[in-house]
């Protein structure tokens, strides 16, 4: 007969030192009777095994009859463990409220986080909405509901929001919220030009009202009309609207190191805990030292909250990873590749809008120090149309009248 190692947890179990003459005859006659023993070990007139707790009578009466002596050396097992705590039940008691506490403020939400929006009165209307829809501090995270039902209430309560999310961390509640765009104030539907905001060659016009009084490949100057509001000359005028796009020209200076120092981490790492008492910090696990050349940490504090009330204990935990460094050398030819990379994205923090880059030319170009230095012209394609008011009609001059 066997016992599974779940029944040894649950009637327990002790390990027996066996002393006598007969102590194998002893082992022989308790297997014989089908009583399970574990770890036996058999040197000389003594001996060793652990048996299961229900066993110990016949154990017992097995050793008296071969005048085999033991003493019990250890105990595992349930009984014993309860045993061990009603000794101790206050402390017992103290560890089992402390788990129910930790458990009980766990499963709370304790502080609400509101992302996405800067605006002081948006992140008000934004709590009150998730207060009217349930979600407040102190609210337990079961009676919640669905985060996805939650967050169609905040949304039905703030009606300056398109979109709101609702994320739960532990403790910790998230809400993004995307705010309306405000509407520019609609213009008055007054007559307009569109003119061009920078020097450029047109490529196509494409106009939706008004009168374009440009070509194709034509040169234009900052200002000039593009499309004409004015539909005749002396005639009605409309609102010019449509796209204009032209070749615009950008000119970059880049520079672009031959020698690139690139940092990483070899994977190797230690983890350390701190005990945070206030401004003290006391380290309660992770003591060994590594011998890192260079290190990168990377640290993660608690927040626990009662209430509003930060408590003035918490827990930081830190990552401790070894970092290396290694020189990489970089051709001529790929930093002239990344040299025209960084003058595309230089021109499009210039370009206003979307843009098309049609090709680039290098102006100038020189090595020195170890460092490639380009001046390269970049041609893109891009609506170069801005409104501007149509200018109104200058009136004749009068001539002087000959006297007579």
């Amino acid at each position: 007969m066997k016992y599974a190692r779940w029944m040894y947890a649950m009637y327990g179990s002790v390990t027996l030192h066996l002393r006598g003459r007969a102590v194998g005859d002893c082992l022989v006659q308790l297997h014989e009777r089908g009583i399970p023993l574990r770890s036996v070990r058999v040197y000389g007139d003594a001996g060793q095994c652990t048996i299961c707790l229900k066993d110990f009578d016949d154990v017992y009466r097995v050793c008296r009859a071969h005048r085999v002596r033991f003493r019990i050396v250890d105990r595992q097992g349930l009984p014993f463990l309860r045993k061990r705590i009603w000794k101790r039940k206050m402390f017992a008691l103290g560890a089992i409220l402390f788990v129910c506490i930790i458990y009980g403020m766990s499963s709370m939400i304790w502080r609400i986080d509101v992302l996405g929006v800067e605006d002081p009165d948006g992140v008000a209307q934004i709590r009150e909405a998730a207060k009217a829809s349930g979600l407040y501090v102190g609210q337990r995270r079961a009676t919640l509901g669905d985060p996805f039902v939650v967050q169609q209430k905040i949304l039905a309560k703030a009606s300056d929001f398109v979109w709101v999310g609702l994320r739960t961390n532990g403790s910790v509640a998230t809400i993004q919220a995307l705010q309306k765009v405000k509407g520019t104030e609609k213009t008055a539907n007054q007559p307009h030009n569109i003119v061009a905001s920078v020097p450029a060659v047109i490529r196509t016009v494409a106009a939706t009202r008004g009168r374009v009084v440009v070509k194709k490949n034509q040169y234009v100057t900052p200002g000039q009309v593009l499309i004409s509001g004015a539909l005749t000359d002396g005639g009605p005028s409309v609102p010019a609207s449509g796209d204009v796009l032209a070749e615009v020209w950008y000119t970059s200076k880049v520079s672009v190191p031959l020698k690139v120092i690139k940092n990483g981490l070899t994977g190797e790492s230690v983890t350390r805990d701190y005990l945070l008492f206030g401004a003290w910090r006391i380290r309660v696990w992770g003591f060994k030292e590594p011998h890192f050349r260079a290190s990168y940490e990377r640290d993660k504090t608690t927040d626990w909250h009662v209430g509003k009330f930060a408590l003035p204990i918490q827990m930081q935990h830190v990552q401790v990873y070894e970092a290396t460094s290694r020189a990489e050398a970089l051709s001529v030819a790929a930093a002239k590749q990344k040299a025209q990379e960084l003058a595309s994205a230089d021109v499009q923090t210039k370009v206003q809008g979307a843009a098309q880059v049609l090709g680039q030319s290098v102006l100038h170009q020189q090595v020195s120090h170890g460092t490639l230095y380009e001046t390269v012209l970049t041609r893109v394609e891009q609506n170069i149309g801005v409104t501007a008011a149509i200018p109104a009609p200058k009136e004749p001059k009068e001539t002087p009248k000959k006297p007579q």
